[in-house]
Order: structure tokens, then sequence, then C-alpha cells
């Protein structure tokens, strides 16, 4: 499961196969994604980093603070 914002998880589905609306996930924003098929594993690191940059937006004040570890970007 990746997380997107809506707008991307729409354009995501509508142009691979392999991306889907997450099972019992708000399918606004979570994606299930298929490694079976002809993503690269590039374009799927690239959906992870974006997953885990809105996850970290999402975060509150404190628990970024509290959690620096996970706050900081990593490439």
């Amino acid at each position: 499961m990746v997380k997107c914002d809506p707008e991307r998880a729409i354009e995501l589905r509508e142009s691979h196969d392999e991306i889907e609306p997450a099972w019992h996930w708000n399918k606004k924003y979570w994606n299930q994604v298929s490694l079976s098929g002809e993503l690269s594993p590039e374009f799927v690191r690239s959906l992870v980093r974006h997953s885990y940059s809105e996850v970290v937006a999402k975060m509150t004040r404190r628990q970024k603070a509290e959690f620096p570890e996970i706050t900081e970007v990593k490439e």
C-alpha cells in the first residue's frame, strides 16, 4: 500500500494496470501496487518515497519532534 495525494492516486490508477485502489483502506488516498507487472524498480521506489512524504506531512508537530529520525528526508 502506498499513500498518494488524491489527484495523483487517480492518475496512477488510470495509467498503470498494476495500481488499484487499496482494499479496506481509504481509496481516496491509498493505492495497492502489484509488483508482478511492468513497473520499474525506480518507479516503485518513487511511489514509496512519495507515500513516506505524505504520511510524514500528516504527522503532528509533536510527533515529528518525538521521532526526528522518521521525519528526516532520506534519499
